[in-house]
C-alpha cells in the first residue's frame, strides 16, 4: 500500500485504509475503487492524502527489502537497547515491518495472478 496525495489519485485505484475527515467520520471505506467524482469530492473536502493498494505512484524512492528495513530498525535502536521499554517497542515495530512486507508480497502475488489471467486468451 502507498500513501499518496489526492491529486495523484487516478480512476480505479483502490482505497487500502479508510479515509476519514478531521472529526473521524469515515468518508471512504477500505476497498472502495476511486472514481473521478469521488476524487473531486475528496479534494473539495480538503482531504490531502489517501492510502491506496499497491504502489501505483513512482515516488523515485527504491522499495526497501525486508532485510534493509530490519537493518534500519537495528541502527535506529542500537543506542537504547539497554532500556527494556525501548527493546519491547523495537519488537513491536519489527513485527509491524514483517507484516507490512508479507502484505506487500501477497498483494504483488495477487496482482501478478490477475495480470496473468487477463493475458490468457479467452476460449470461445
Amino acid at each position: 500500500m502507498q500513501r499518496i496525495k489526492v491529486e495523484q489519485a487516478t480512476l480505479d485505484m483502490v482505497i487500502a485504509q479508510p479515509v476519514e475527515n478531521s472529526s473521524g467520520q469515515v468518508l471512504c471505506a477500505k476497498g472502495t475503487a476511486l472514481t473521478d467524482a469521488l476524487i473531486m469530492r475528496l479534494e473539495r473536502l480538503d482531504i490531502t492524502h489517501v492510502t491506496v493498494e499497491g504502489h501505483p505512484v513512482d515516488d523515485g524512492k527504491p522499495v526497501k527489502t525486508l532485510e534493509e528495513d530490519l537493518a534500519d530498525l537495528d541502527h535506529r535502536y542500537r543506542s537504547v537497547m539497554d532500556n527494556k521499554l525501548m527493546a519491547a517497542l523495537k519488537m513491536v515495530v519489527q513485527k509491524h515491518i514483517k507484516k507490512k512486507h508479507e502484505e506487500l508480497a501477497d498483494e504483488k502475488a495477487r496482482m501478478e495472478a490477475l495480470n496473468a489471467s487477463e493475458e490468457e486468451p479467452s476460449e470461445a
